[in-house]
């Protein structure tokens, strides 16, 4: 029984691990890490870069297979969203900005002017969205 439980262990850990590995290398590969090290003028300290994001990986994978409860209170709530938003900015700019999704959806729908507030409104699309689902629909919770 405990040779089971062993290789499920075993084969849970090294799953995770190739899929968190994967996800870190797509991130990589879009180019989200050196727009940030260009945007932070932190190119010397690549190193250090890539270490707190390997660490930081590893603590959001621990916390969440564990469901290891951090008491942040609210203000540690709102800054956590605001990072999070930040990075899901910078994933979603990267993603766009990989496949060209914007010059492709300008040209189909004819659009000439006004992309500011096409992106606008999709940002703002996503913050009403993740409102509702977080504060109106999960209010019961």
């Amino acid at each position: 029984m405990w040779i089971k439980n062993l290789l499920f262990c075993l084969i849970g850990l090294s799953a995770g691990g190739a899929i968190a590995g994967a996800y870190v290398t797509f991130i990589a590969s879009l180019g989200i890490y050196t727009r940030l090290d260009g945007w932070a003028n932190s190119g010397n300290k690549i190193f250090k870069t890539e270490t707190l994001i390997l660490f930081g990986t590893t603590v959001g994978n621990l916390i969440t297979l564990y469901n290891i409860s951090v008491p942040v209170g609210k203000i540690g709530l709102a800054v956590c969203g605001l990072l999070f938003g930040m990075f899901t900015g910078c994933l979603v700019s990267a993603l766009a900005d990989m496949v060209k999704l914007f010059p492709i959806l300008c040209r189909r729908i004819r659009l000439r002017n006004g992309l500011p507030y096409v992106i606008a409104g999709v940002g703002l699309g996503k913050a009403v969205g993740c409102w509702i689902q977080f504060f109106l629909l999960n209010s019961g919770q």
